[in-house]
C-alpha cells in the first residue's frame, strides 16, 4: 500500500506534511517535517535544520497544527 499524505504546508524551503492513520477505529494525523535545498541543478531533502530555519519550522509547524485541530475531535 503506497500512502499519501493528506495535506502539505509549505513555509520557503520548509515543508510539514500530514498523514492521515487510523487506529482502533480513529483518526489521528501525524506530521512530517522537512526541508527542501537546492544541491547544483537537483533538489535534495533533509531533516536537519540549523538555527536559521527554525522560525519557518516553527510557523509550518503551528500551521499543521491548527490544520489537525480543525478535523480531529479535542481530546478531554
Amino acid at each position: 500500500m503506497n500512502q499519501k499524505p493528506v495535506h502539505e504546508i509549505k513555509v520557503g524551503g520548509i515543508r510539514a506534511t500530514i498523514w492521515r492513520n487510523e487506529t482502533n477505529g480513529k483518526t489521528i494525523h501525524n506530521v512530517t517535517v522537512s526541508r527542501i535545498y537546492k544541491a547544483g541543478e537537483k533538489f535534495e531533502q533533509t531533516t536537519s535544520f540549523s538555527r536559521s530555519h527554525l522560525p519557518r519550522l516553527y510557523e509550518a509547524i503551528l500551521k499543521a497544527d491548527h490544520w489537525i485541530a480543525l478535523r480531529e475531535p479535542t481530546v478531554a
